[in-house]
């Protein structure tokens, strides 16, 4: 009688994290969206609409606009979501377990006012760049301590 292999099916599940590595992997995230709204980006990864300009006055005169007002004051002319900064401070994972993390704006001043400038051009939110520096926190971790298991299927 010839030899016959037996054959039976098994998975590799990795997973689940832990609390504590998905709250490095939502830091990760949070680290690279602050990063993307700092430099003036927007959800696509490309410039955010620039501030409205100064208005032409009655008398013909310029009045400075908000992006002056901002150069004044040593920012960046830029909708990158700084004047006090903050909106920026109050960004944080608010929540890790298991299966997700969640970041958000744990400020309600500050939340509303991420609602209001995201209405006016989506800037929080995953970018491609930010999923991509998402994914490298995941492989990391898996990297770190591979949390790999096997379950049999029948």
């Amino acid at each position: 009688m010839a030899f016959l292999t037996k054959i039976s099916k098994a998975r590799f599940v990795l997973g689940p994290f832990s609390a504590e590595q998905m709250q490095r992997i939502g830091q990760a995230g949070l680290d690279s969206i602050a990063a993307r709204i700092h430099r003036g980006e927007n959800c696509d990864d490309s410039a955010a609409k620039p501030l409205k300009p100064g208005r032409v006055t009655s008398r013909g005169n310029q009045a400075p606009g908000y992006p002056d007002y901002k150069m004044r004051h040593g920012l960046q002319p830029i909708r990158d979501w700084m004047w006090t900064g903050r909106t920026m401070r109050s960004l944080k994972v608010k929540r890790a377990d298991e299966n997700r993390a969640t970041i958000g704006f744990i400020d309600l001043r500050s939340d509303t006012i991420a609602h209001i400038n995201n209405r006016r051009e989506k800037q929080f939110g995953v970018s491609p760049k930010d999923r991509a520096a998402v994914n490298a926190a995941v492989l990391a971790e898996l990297r770190r301590q591979c949390p790999v298991r096997f379950e049999n299927v029948a």
